[in-house]
């Protein structure tokens, strides 16, 4: 049994030492993009009949890095949120002229502030959580379909220009040379504001969602020279 015991504690410790890491820089900058799996939520209809899309995002980001596993990470972007709504139209006698296809787009400038915990070494993994803000921009109707010609209507008047909500993602990052990183990361954006500036019926409201699949290209700053892992 104490052999065993021993054993078990060797490993753990081994564990430990291979995935705790001391962060030799103090601050990461670079960019991020991707695209997006965006719907919205928040009221029967849209439930009911507004599907997910694909939207993307891209901008800047900063990470100031404590020494052991914890950074502090945020970013400016532009991202594209919405929904699709798919419906037959018909001309003034109801005879069906086709398929028309609506676009909900809210664009968004997203500000982050994300705790980030890494572990490894060469390869590293991490997750990451925090609130995010964001402004709107402009929200627009797009509108197309069959015998019908493409449409845009604004409609930013009719909604909120700040938002808030939760972020949580995990992803890994593999090094190239010394001061460069490449990332992929996960991350889901969660809305927890309702954004309609207009009552919604029944009571409801209109709420964001977008899970991003960031493509992040890093270079590092400040390093620390008294730091030992």
């Amino acid at each position: 049994m104490t052999n065993i015991k021993s054993l078990f504690l060797g490993l753990l410790f081994l564990t430990i030492r291979e995935t705790t890491f001391g962060q030799t820089n103090k601050f990461d900058i670079g960019v991020e993009g991707s695209p997006t799996l965006t719907f919205l939520r928040g009221n029967a209809f849209i439930d009911k009949y507004h599907k997910p899309t694909m939207g993307f995002t891209g901008g800047l980001f900063f990470q100031y890095n404590f020494k052991k596993i914890i950074s502090l990470r945020t970013n400016i972007a532009f991202e594209r949120k919405g929904s699709v709504l798919t419906s037959q139209t018909t001309d003034i006698n109801g005879n069906p002229l086709g398929e028309i296809t609506t676009n909900t787009n809210f664009d968004y400038l997203t500000f982050p502030i994300l705790v980030r915990a890494t572990f490894g070494k060469k390869i590293q993994y991490f997750v990451n959580a925090g609130p995010y803000f964001g402004y709107l921009i402009k929200q627009t109707f797009v509108s197309k379909g069959d015998n019908i010609p493409t449409t845009t209507s604004d409609n930013t008047s009719l909604d909120k220009r700040f938002e808030t909500g939760i972020s949580t993602g995990l992803g890994l990052s593999v090094p190239i040379k010394t001061k460069f990183v490449f990332s992929f990361e996960v991350r889901n954006n969660l809305g927890l504001y309702n954004v309609s500036a207009v009552p919604v019926a029944n009571n409801g409201t209109i709420k964001t969602n977008s899970t991003n699949f960031l493509l992040g290209f890093t270079y590092k700053l400040g390093q620390r020279t008294s730091d030992t892992k």
